[in-house]
C-alpha cells in the first residue's frame, strides 16, 4: 500500500513539474454575472431613468452587459419599457435589443420588434415593426426615430386608424 502511494505522488511530481517547464500560463476565461440590478441614471440629483434586470452577464475584455427580463422607466416621461433581453453599453452609454420591447405610458401603447436608445442624446429608434395605440388611434408601420424633443417619426408603410 505504502509503494502504491510513492508511486501516485511520485506520477503527480512529474505530471506537474513537466506542466511548468512548457513555459504556458494558465489562465481561466469566463464572465462575471450580477442579478437583480438596478442601474439609475440622475441629471441635477433628478432620475432621468431607471434600468432594471433580472440578471446581468458581463464578458471578458468587453464593456457590455448582457440583460436579461429588463425594465426601463423614464421618469420624466412617464414611459416604462419591457423586454426579455437586450444588450447595455456601459462605453457608449447605449442600450439595444433584438427582441420584442413593449411600452407603456398613461395615455398610450407602443410595441416594436427591436429598439437601439442612445442614453446620452435621448434618441430611440428602431427599424423594424412597430405599433403605437392610443385613446382614438392606432398606428402602425416599419421604423421608428424619435429625438429627445418628443417628435416620433414612422417612416414606411404607415397604417392609421381613427376611432370616433
Amino acid at each position: 500500500m505504502a509503494g502504491i502511494s510513492v508511486l501516485l505522488l511520485g506520477a503527480l511530481f512529474i505530471v506537474l513539474k513537466t506542466g511548468r517547464e512548457t513555459g504556458e500560463d494558465l489562465q481561466v476565461k469566463g464572465s462575471s454575472f450580477l442579478e437583480d440590478i438596478t442601474i439609475i441614471h440622475k441629471d441635477s440629483g433628478q432620475p432621468l431613468w431607471t434600468l432594471t434586470a433580472s440578471k446581468a452577464d458581463f464578458k471578458d475584455n468587453e464593456d457590455k452587459a448582457e440583460l436579461k427580463d429588463i425594465s426601463l422607466v423614464m421618469e420624466k416621461d412617464h414611459v416604462t419599457l419591457k423586454v426579455d433581453k437586450g444588450m447595455y453599453n456601459l462605453a457608449k452609454g447605449s442600450f439595444t435589443t433584438e427582441s420584442t420591447v413593449k411600452a407603456s405610458s398613461q395615455d398610450y401603447r407602443i410595441s416594436a420588434d427591436s429598439l437601439d436608445y442612445d442614453i446620452s442624446s435621448g434618441r430611440l429608434q428602431t427599424k423594424g415593426r412597430i405599433e403605437l395605440e392610443s385613446k382614438g388611434c392606432r398606428v402602425e408601420g416599419e421604423g421608428m426615430k424619435s429625438e429627445s424633443g418628443h417628435k416620433v417619426s414612422i417612416l414606411n408603410d404607415v397604417k392609421a386608424t381613427y376611432n370616433k
